[in-house]
């Protein structure tokens, strides 16, 4: 294939991905409220339908991995011993376009009201941190409650079921540059809304990036004193986009996860921006910031861990 730069927009818009699993070999066992549901092709162990794909917003979440995502999302994980170019390539090929051919057409973004699996969705509030002892337990557990204040909200909405009855719901919540709403709680993990990256302005200087926002907090609970600014991607999918924008920089971190998807978006963005640096290290043992910073949190509640493990080694090397 030609050596083309990507516009990664174009690819998540004009790649049908319920076309692109069917290319490669995967049927639906079973529709349901306009969500297919496959057994997981990223998965060896999957028994029963757990791989759902709303159709109509060309999104996907595996139910055993706890992931999902866009088609890009998804062509990462199931090839995941290429680089990141080689699984747009691949994707593109699968798909039976070419690169021009998908560039070329206008990108006219889809509408949709609920990215995955909530057919539609009415935000009702957001409050500040703290009236709701369910979120603050969950951003106690993942040791950030005390640095999310100016970052998170409180998110309340409703979403509609398939009988058409609404469900009041509640999260801890973020919006992105597009509007939309990134949602997490001890039980969901989602985006209501336009998916997009969230950008928190500081040193002109200096940029970090990060793949989600719970592991830029636990960033900054354990280095108060940083003042970069800060590109939390939301999603991979945009790691295009966040080399563009951190190029413009002098000093350039990268603190992406230490799965295979964030091994090949740290290599790709390290080829691509000269003065960017690996900061990952500061993890090592860990997938990211985040586990390390738990892991950190409970060896200091339980005396049984700290006297088996004093210097607080990763258990994953142990």
């Amino acid at each position: 294939m030609e050596n083309h730069r990507f516009d990664l927009n174009q690819i998540r818009e004009n790649v049908n991905l319920v076309d692109t699993l069917s290319r490669l070999g995967y049927e639906p066992l079973r529709k349901s409220g306009g969500e297919l549901f496959y057994l997981s092709m990223l998965r060896d162990n999957d028994s029963a339908p757990s791989f759902c794909v709303n159709e109509k917003a060309g999104l996907w979440y595996d139910h055993g991995m706890g992931k999902g995502g866009n088609v890009i999302d998804f062509a990462v994980h199931f090839w995941p011993n290429l680089t990141f170019k080689e699984v747009v390539e691949e994707l593109i090929k699968v798909s039976g376009n070419s690169v021009n051919e998908i560039q070329g057409r206008p990108f006219v973004p889809r509408q949709t009201e609920l990215t995955l699996h909530l057919p539609s969705y009415i935000i009702r509030e957001s409050k500040e941190l703290g009236g709701n002892k369910s979120i603050s337990n969950y951003l106690q557990g993942r040791g950030v409650m005390d640095v999310s204040a100016n970052h998170l909200k409180e998110l309340y909405y409703s979403v509609k079921l398939k009988d058409g009855t609404r469900r009041e719901m509640f999260a801890a919540g973020w919006q992105n540059e597009l509007g939309g709403w990134e949602v997490r709680n001890a039980y969901f993990k989602g985006c209501l809304g336009k998916k997009a990256m969230s950008f928190i302005p500081g040193n002109p200087e200096t940029i970090v990036l990060f793949e989600g926002m719970l592991d830029f907090l636990s960033w900054k609970k354990l280095s108060p004193l940083q003042d970069a600014s800060v590109l939390v991607l939301n999603s991979l999918s945009f790691l295009d986009s966040a080399i563009q924008r951190a190029g413009k920089y002098r000093t350039i971190e990268l603190f992406f996860d230490h799965d295979s998807a964030g091994k090949r978006a740290t290599i790709l963005a390290l080829s691509q921006l000269p003065r960017a640096v690996d900061q990952s290290a500061k993890y090592e043992g860990y997938n990211d910031f985040n586990e390390k910073l738990t892991a950190m949190i409970h060896a200091e509640k339980d005396p049984e861990i700290r006297k088996a493990n004093p210097n607080n080694v990763p258990l994953r090397n142990r």
